[in-house]
C-alpha cells in the first residue's frame, strides 16, 4: 500500500485504486450482481457502519438470548457485529457468499463464519479465545506509520499464530485474542476493520462450497444479537451536533487504469457512471458552496453521499445517481430505496434529516409523485430549473 495523497495518515486514494482494479481482474464473481469493483474498494476504506437491524436474512423465532448466559450472549453479539460490519453486501449474500455456523469443536460449542472458502472468524461460544483474519498489506502500512501499536497488541495478549490455511489470499495473518472484549478493542481501530474488510472483499469474490450448510436462523440469531451489543458501545449522536453538518469532505470514488475486458463487464459504462456520478456531486457542491454553504459525505457514520445544513441548522441529506442509458429504472428505484434507509437510520439516532435524491435526468415524471409520497426531493441535473429545486430543498428544510 501506497502513502502518497495520504487520506488517514496511513492509506491514501492510490489504496483505493489498487484494490479496484484486484477486484476488477475478478469479474466472473457473481459478487458483482450487488455491487461494483469501486464501490466496493471505496467500502473497505469507508467509515464502519453496521448492516442495518432491518436486513437481518431471516425473522427470528424467539428472543435472541434465549439459553445463553451473559458470555454466551456476549459471544453472540460480537460474531453478529462483525457480520454486519466487515461483510460486504452482507444481506445480499447470505448463504451465497458467506455463512455463520453454531457448531461443536473439540468439545467446545463455537461460532463460526466463513466467507468464501475460508473461516474468517471463529470464536467459542463461552468468549475465551477469538480467532480472526485479517488482511496483511493494511496493518503493514499502519504500523509504518505510526497508526497501530504491535507492542499493545503483545500487552493485550494479543498473538499471531501460524496459519496453515492456503487460500489464494495468501496475504494475510491470522489473529488470536483472549476475549471478546479484547477482539471489540482491536476491531474498533480503523487500520484493522480496514483489513478485516479488504479481506472479507477479496474472499467474498471467490467460490463457496457450504451453500447446503448455511442456517439463516442462526444468522439472524446473531444479527439481532448484535444491535444489543451497538446499543450498549454507541452512544447515538444528539440532533445537529457538530459545526459541519457531514462526516468529511467529499472525494470522488476511485476507479483504476485497467480494468477487465470479459464481456460480462462494460469498463466504458462503468467508467462512464463513476465519472458522471462525480459530475452530479460536484455541480451541488458547487452550487451551495456559492451561497455559503459546506457540503461533505457521510453523516453520523451513515454513507450518504452528500450531507449539509442550511442556513438555520436543519439538516439535509442527498443521494445521487447517475442515470445513463440503459438503466434508468434500477437507478431511480435503488437511489429511492437508498435515501429511504439512511434517514430510517439517522432518524434512529435521533437526527431527523430532508431527504434528497439527486439524478442525471428523469426518464419519466412519475417519479417525482413517486417520491413525494415518500417525503423525498427529487432533483433531475438536466433540468435548468434544479438550482430552484435545490433552494426550495432548503426553504422546506426551515
Amino acid at each position: 500500500m501506497t502513502r502518497e495523497n495520504n487520506q488517514a495518515d496511513w492509506w491514501s486514494t492510490a489504496d483505493v485504486n489498487e484494490l479496484t482494479g484486484l477486484l476488477a481482474g475478478r469479474m466472473r464473481s457473481r459478487l458483482w450482481q450487488h455491487t461494483e469493483p469501486g464501490e466496493l474498494a471505496a467500502w473497505v476504506f469507508d467509515p464502519p457502519e453496521p448492516a442495518s437491524l432491518l436486513s437481518a436474512p431471516a425473522l427470528l423465532d424467539g428472543h435472541w438470548r434465549d439459553g445463553l448466559d451473559e458470555r454466551q450472549q456476549l459471544s453472540w453479539a460480537l460474531a453478529g457485529w462483525v457480520l454486519r460490519t466487515a461483510v460486504p453486501e452482507v444481506r445480499a449474500t447470505a448463504g451465497t457468499h458467506w455463512l455463520l455456523s453454531h457448531v461443536r469443536e473439540a468439545g467446545l460449542r463455537r461460532l463460526r463464519l466463513t466467507v468464501g472458502p475460508v473461516a474468517f472468524l471463529r470464536l467459542n461460544e463461552h468468549g475465551d479465545e477469538v480467532r480472526l483474519r485479517l488482511a496483511l498489506a493494511p496493518l503493514h502500512a499502519a504500523l509504518q506509520a505510526g497508526a497501530l501499536s504491535d507492542e499493545e497488541w503483545e500487552d493485550r495478549g494479543i498473538a499471531l499464530p501460524e496459519d496453515t490455511t492456503r487460500t489464494y489470499e495468501e496475504e494475510k495473518i491470522l489473529v488470536r485474542c483472549p476475549d471478546v472484549e479484547t477482539t471489540l478493542w482491536l476491531l474498533k481501530q480503523s487500520p484493522v476493520m480496514v483489513a478485516a474488510r479488504m479481506l472479507a472483499a477479496r474472499l467474498s469474490t471467490m467460490g463457496f462450497p457450504f451453500h447446503e450448510d448455511y442456517r439463516p436462523e442462526v444468522a439472524a440469531r446473531a444479527w439481532v444479537a448484535a444491535e444489543d451489543l451497538l446499543t450498549r458501545e454507541v452512544t447515538a449522536p444528539a440532533a445537529g451536533r457538530g459545526p459541519l453538518g457531514f462526516d468529511r469532505p467529499y472525494r470522488a470514488s476511485a476507479v483504476a487504469a485497467a480494468l477487465p475486458t470479459q464481456r460480462s463487464f462494460d469498463a466504458d459504462a462503468y467508467r462512464a457512471g463513476v465519472s458522471e456520478h462525480d459530475r452530479l456531486c460536484r455541480a451541488v457542491i458547487d452550487h451551495l458552496e456559492k451561497g455559503g454553504t459546506q457540503v461533505g459525505t457521510g453523516l453520523h457514520a451513515v454513507p450518504v453521499d452528500l450531507a449539509w445544513r442550511t442556513d438555520n441548522g436543519r439538516q439535509v441529506i442527498a443521494e445521487v445517481k447517475s442515470v445513463l442509458d440503459g438503466n434508468e429504472i434500477e437507478q431511480l428505484r435503488l437511489g429511492l430505496g437508498q435515501i429511504l434507509e439512511y434517514r430510517h437510520r439517522l432518524a434512529a439516532l435521533n437526527v431527523p434529516v430532508t431527504a434528497v435524491l439527486v439524478v442525471s435526468r428523469l426518464p419519466d415524471p412519475i417519479w417525482r409523485g413517486i417520491c413525494a409520497d415518500s417525503r423525498v426531493t427529487l432533483v433531475a441535473m438536466d433540468c435548468p430549473s434544479w438550482p430552484v429545486e435545490m433552494a426550495a430543498v432548503a426553504a422546506a428544510a426551515q
